[in-house]
């Protein structure tokens, strides 16, 4: 018995020396994984990192030598390891580099280093004291060991290696600048880490590709050395403090010494910098998973503490007059979210001016100023919850850290600045009255996601984090791992009530501090603490791209006295509780709540019977309400944390189609202010106008839309006033004051999206009478993705009257009139036409890629058409090219639908209000002759610009005359060089505001021939001939009017100023090729 009771004491003393062999593996260190399993049977596996680091200023490497050991708690033998080299990513050659160039962003400029391929190098890797094979693959560098090591046994591996900063067009977080003559250092994943073997994928062997990481919790002991002006912050608590930063140092660097210091103004010297002289910086890090550091001479320090946790702000000096206040802020955030979620539970919290926006334990790199840095600050700090203490699998799901992040970022905002965001003031006092505040929940969380949702554009949340379409940064759905899964999170508290699900994420946080959670924990976790079964909800959040739409259908008074008939509907896939408020009309409210389960969140709201019912099962509900003095509205959810991706019929009055709590009409100032998801939102305005004919045109504009997308409506009205016409049109003594011009004009459009049927696939309509044109048609496309969209269209068009051909500058090509007209034998111009868009981009440039087919209903021509603009960039040029085609069929072209040799044709020209009438620009400087030339151009047709306003007449062998001016059929290749970038002349004043293009330019085209008639001829009648091929050439500027005072939308306005000096075939009564030609454009040719 004896012997027996010894054998267990050893045993347990064994058991007590393996757990006590550092700080991490610790009887006493309460955050160590097998002191707090999150489950029976739980493992993960520890580290305990040594790394001795020279951080060389001149060259700008990092050499340094590791010695990490690692213990095996698996119950796998392990006969090789994996390591994570990422700067490896950043390199010629990579995984990341070619994910660019499929993703047409190509990296065009590699630093020096990464061009030789050096992101990380390892050098005598050692096992045991023993050297070991080692296998490289881009990120991942496979160890094998000299003999498998078995479960509960450790290992020692050393090395040394270098990596390498370095500047290049990759987004790198491991960054190098200038800063005040010296560079600044951010060194993040930067040394060799083991990779992470755990309970459910084994190894994690992911390429880094610039997203997420996963990293084994434990010991780090890491020592910088650096010049003696650097000052230096990292993860962990400094040892050696009094030596690198001894109290009078401190003192100097203090960040209240540079409070009234000018923003950007240069540092002061306060540790003249000596190449001979060196410090080192010995810091240690417990119950961590990862290591960083930031450095830079003009580093000043702030200083607060909140319960015991040191709260660092670390600023450049050119910034710290706003920054006086971080540090304190920094001790908000800490305290709001370890009062909320749960303990912090390091020792220091460091929030760094680092020119980023990046997280690292109790370190994270910033940027900005008081108060725009708040929602940064937020954000990454709240990731050493959500990251630092929560060490989920990043790279398989972002969703668990970035999502829960974000959520937390809009809590901690709201918590600590309240609902509406704090930011800087505009200087512009007109855009400082009409800048609408952002509120927070909004900003941070639904907006984003509302976009995506009502598009169908969202992901399910459970998808690998490389997996979405290839991302690079945010695009491709990624964003959806942030506003998508905060959305999620506050849809839980909506659903379990405020208490119960502030109280289960405090038990997830707490279960599963230090350890690695997946999805699957998560639920588990809530499931577990509200012993409810959530399995309907977390499937529908994270499995499918479903979505919630309500809506509240009708309001009935029935025969009972003082009781409603509430009919609400169900018309998205996601099925969720609804909370609904009524308004009576002595406006008292009453609340309600309609279960879809059994269970029955903690509210104040009267329970009603539950709605069973998902898809097609239950899609309407009735409610019974009794409102004593009669019901003035309803509404679904007042909190508005419901996600409900259309919210118009959310609101609902009695004997009303449209409530006008749906409605936000407002004044359009011209200011961008993000749209509500809440409401329609509406834009009112005035709309002023003049040409020849109308004279002043008074109208108003209405423009309206849900989130720029559903119902989208744009109705302008005009009274043509003729008052200021030019005499010449204005109405004789006995005549009529608009004498066949109409009294009013008008555009109206609309268009929406087909949601029940596909989000991608809108619809439209639209109808205008406008400056004697008329045009009705109907339209749908299909956003295949961001960058393909096919659109089908049928339309009919023409003319009101013959005067109203007066308002055109070529009266003589326009043939399409109100054939209800008994004057006129002609027709109304009606087609039907499918056009392919492709937005473009790729490594010969970027453009616009389009084949269209037109069909007419009453006409005989039709045609196909193709065009392709591409614009590239080759050192200081910027070169544009478009080749174009058309080839038509029939010999019955209406005049104003033909192509054109010079440029746009007449029916291109209704679609710009400046080329729709003569007025703003006289009608001299349009037209057709023989040898003159127009001044007028628009861009369009063939392009030639050398040719605007010729006929093009020449004649075959036979003497017969042709017109090549128009036709049914060309091609043509234009080119634009732009050289204004060797020009540096650019105002300080005036860049903002203006930018000026110069180009070479050169055309060159040929068109299907047209036989002269001499008695008309704008009556072409094509032939099978084609004409000779003309060019032009000359040189070109293009004024661009970026931006108008305060007013944001205001639409880019470009006016252009060609000169075509050159012609291959010039007309026969000005046969000189090259002379003196001009001509002004309202936009670029193309």
């Amino acid at each position: 018995m004896r012997l027996f009771l010894l054998f267990v004491l050893m045993q347990i003393s064994l058991c007590a020396i393996a757990q006590n062999d550092n700080a991490y593996r610790s009887t006493e260190n309460t955050h160590y994984w097998q002191n707090r399993k999150p489950f029976a049977g739980y493992w993960q596996q520890d580290v305990a990192y040594k790394i001795d680091a020279r951080i060389d200023e001149k060259t700008r490497v990092i050499e340094a030598t590791e010695e990490l050991t690692y213990w095996n708690n698996s119950p796998d033998a392990l006969p090789f390891v994996y390591f994570h080299l990422y700067q490896n990513a950043f390199t010629k050659g990579s995984y990341l580099q070619e994910l660019h160039r499929v993703n047409n962003q190509p990296i065009r400029r590699l630093g020096t280093y990464q061009q030789q391929g050096l992101g990380t190098l390892v050098e005598d890797m050692q096992v045991n004291g023993k050297k070991v094979k080692v296998e490289l693959d881009n990120t991942l560098m496979k160890v094998y060991l000299p003999q498998p090591l078995k479960p509960g046994e450790s290992v020692v591996f050393t090395m040394k290696f270098a990596t390498f900063f370095d500047t290049g067009d990759f987004r790198r977080r491991m960054a190098v600048y200038m800063s005040s003559g010296f560079p600044h250092f951010n060194g993040v994943h930067w040394y060799p880490r083991i990779s992470v073997y755990d309970i459910k994928k084994g190894w994690d062997t992911d390429q880094h590709l610039n997203k997420e990481l996963y990293g084994d919790y434990g010991l780090f002991d890491v020592k910088l050395n650096f010049a003696n002006n650097y000052i230096v912050e990292a993860t962990g608590a400094i040892q050696n403090e009094q030596e690198v930063l001894p109290a009078e140092l401190r003192k100097k660097l203090d960040i209240k010494n540079f409070a009234n210091k000018p923003w950007n103004e240069k540092p002061s010297i306060i540790i003249p910098y000596d190449s001979t002289k060196r410090k080192t910086w010995h810091y240690i890090a417990n119950n961590v998973h990862d290591f960083a550091f930031t450095a830079d001479p003009a580093y000043r320090i702030g200083e607060t503490v909140w319960n015991g946790v040191r709260c660092i702000a670390l600023v450049n000096e050119s910034h710290a007059a706003k920054w006086q206040t971080a540090s304190a802020y920094v001790a908000k955030i800490i305290q709001t979210f370890s009062e909320d979620f749960g303990m912090y539970e390091y020792p220091k919290m460091v929030a760094a001016d680092a020119n980023d926006g990046m997280e690292y334990p109790m370190l994270t790199l910033d940027g900005g100023a008081e108060p725009d840095f708040h929602g940064l600050f937020v954000h990454e700090i709240a990731h050493n919850w959500f990251y630092g203490m929560i060490g989920n699998n990043e790279t398989y799901r972002a969703a668990l850290d970035e999502g829960f992040t974000q959520f937390l970022t809009s809590w901690g905002l709201t918590r600590i600045d309240g609902d509406t965001m704090i930011e800087t003031k505009e200087k512009n006092k007109y855009k400082r009255n009409h800048r609408e505040p952002k509120l927070t929940r909004d900003r941070n969380v639904y907006n984003r996601y509302m976009f995506d949702a009502m598009r169908h554009d969202d992901k399910p949340l459970n998808t690998h984090s490389n997996d979405f379409h290839s991302a690079i940064a945010h695009e491709n759905g990624y964003s959806n791992v942030y506003h998508k899964t905060a959305t999620m999170l506050y849809n839980l508290q909506y659903t379990l009530g405020d208490s119960l699900f502030q109280q289960a994420m405090k038990h997830y946080v707490a279960k599963w501090k230090f350890a690695h959670p997946y999805f699957e924990d998560f639920r588990q976790s809530i499931i577990e603490y509200t012993h409810q079964d959530l399995n309907w909800y977390f499937d529908q959040w994270l499995e499918t791209t479903k979505t919630v739409d309500y809506g509240i259908k009708s309001i009935k008074k029935t025969l009972k006295n003082n009781e409603y008939k509430i009919t609400l509907k169900r018309w998205g896939d996601m099925q969720m509780p609804i909370d609904f408020t009524v308004k009576a009309k002595n406006n008292e409210q009453y609340s309600f709540t309609i279960p879809n389960n059994y269970f029955q969140k903690k509210t104040k709201n009267k329970i009603l019977p539950k709605w069973y019912g998902w898809d097609l099962l239950y899609p309407t509900y009735t409610a019974r309400v009794t409102i004593p003095s009669g019901i003035k509205w309803v509404q679904i959810d007042t909190s508005y944390r419901l996600a409900d991706i259309d919210m118009m019929d959310n609101y609902k009055r009695p004997g009303m189609m449209l409530a006008p709590e749906s409605l936000h009409l407002k004044w359009e100032s011209f200011v961008n202010n993000t749209p509500t998801w809440k409401k329609y939102t509406a834009f009112i305005r005035p709309d002023l106008w003049w040409n020849a004919i109308d004279g002043a045109k008074v109208g108003v504009n209405f423009n309206g839309s849900y989130l720029n997308y559903l119902r989208k409506l744009y109705v302008s009205v005009w009274c043509n006033t003729r008052l200021l016409s030019l005499q010449k049109y204005r109405a004789f003594e006995g005549e009529s004051w608009w004498n066949g011009i109409s009294p009013i004009d008008y555009t109206v459009r609309y268009e929406t999206p087909l949601k029940k049927v596909n989000n991608k696939i809108s619809w439209g309509l639209e109808s205008r009478l406008i400056e004697g044109f008329a045009k009705h048609g109907l339209y749908s496309f299909y956003q295949l993705n961001e960058r393909n969209q096919l659109r089908i269209e049928a339309n009919t068009f023409y003319r009101k009257s013959n005067i109203t051909k007066n308002y055109l500058f070529a009266p003589a090509e326009w043939s399409s009139f109100d054939n209800s007209n008994a004057t006129l034998a002609t027709q109304k111009n009606t087609y039907l036409q499918l056009q392919y868009k492709n937005n473009y981009r790729n490594r010969f440039g970027f453009g616009i890629a389009s084949l269209t087919a037109r069909t007419s209903f009453n006409t005989a021509y039709a045609y196909l058409q193709g065009e392709l603009i591409n614009h590239k960039s080759w050192k200081k040029l910027d070169i544009h090219t478009r080749v174009f085609g058309r080839l038509g069929f029939g010999n019955q072209l209406p005049h104003e639908s033909a192509l054109y040799l010079q440029g746009a044709n007449p029916e291109e020209m209704m679609e710009n209000k400046f080329t729709r009438s003569q007025g703003i620009i006289p009608l001299n400087m349009g037209g057709f002759q023989t040898d003159g030339f127009a001044n007028l151009h628009a861009g369009g047709g063939l392009n030639l610009r050398g040719y605007n306003g010729y006929y093009a007449i020449d004649a075959d062998n036979n003497g017969t005359v042709y017109v090549n001016y128009k036709g049914r059929s060309g091609a043509a290749m234009n080119l634009e060089i732009e050289f204004d970038r060797f020009i540096k002349f650019k105002p300080k004043y005036l860049r903002d505001y203006f930018h000026l293009d110069m180009y070479l330019f050169a055309d060159a085209g040929l068109m299907n021939r047209g036989v002269l008639n001499i008695s008309n001829i704008s009556d072409v009648q094509a032939t099978r001939q084609w004409s000779k091929v003309r060019a032009d050439a000359g040189l070109g500027t293009a004024l661009t009017i970026k931006k108008l005072g305060p007013f944001e939308k205001f639409t880019p306005f470009t006016i252009r100023f060609d000169m075509p000096l050159l012609l291959s075939a010039p007309p026969f009564a000005k046969p000189d090729f090259f002379a003196w030609r001009w001509q002004l454009g309202v936009s670029r040719a193309f």
